[in-house]
C-alpha cells in the first residue's frame, strides 16, 4: 500500500502544479482587463476635457534665436 501512495504523490504534485498555473493565468487575465478598464477611463475623460476645455496654447512653440557666435570646425576634439 505504501508503494501505491509513493507513485501517486508525484500526479498529485504535478496536478496541484497545474492548478496553480491555471489560477494565475486566470488572475493574470483579470488584472490585464482591470488595467484596460481603468486606462480606457482615464483616456476617455483626458479627451472630453480636451475636446469642451481645450488648452489656451493653441499656437507652436516658436524658438527664440540664440543670441552669439556659432564656431564650426570639421577637425575632431584633440585634448
Amino acid at each position: 500500500m505504501s508503494n501505491f501512495f509513493a507513485k501517486l504523490v508525484p500526479f498529485i504534485l504535478f496536478g496541484i502544479a497545474i492548478v496553480a498555473f491555471a489560477f494565475g493565468l486566470i488572475l493574470l487575465m483579470y488584472l490585464l482587463v482591470f488595467g484596460a478598464i481603468v486606462g480606457l477611463t482615464l483616456y476617455v475623460i483626458a479627451w472630453i476635457k480636451d475636446k469642451f476645455f481645450p488648452s489656451k496654447q493653441m499656437t507652436a512653440y516658436k524658438r527664440k534665436e540664440k543670441q552669439g557666435r556659432t564656431i564650426d570646425h570639421d577637425k575632431p576634439n584633440q585634448s
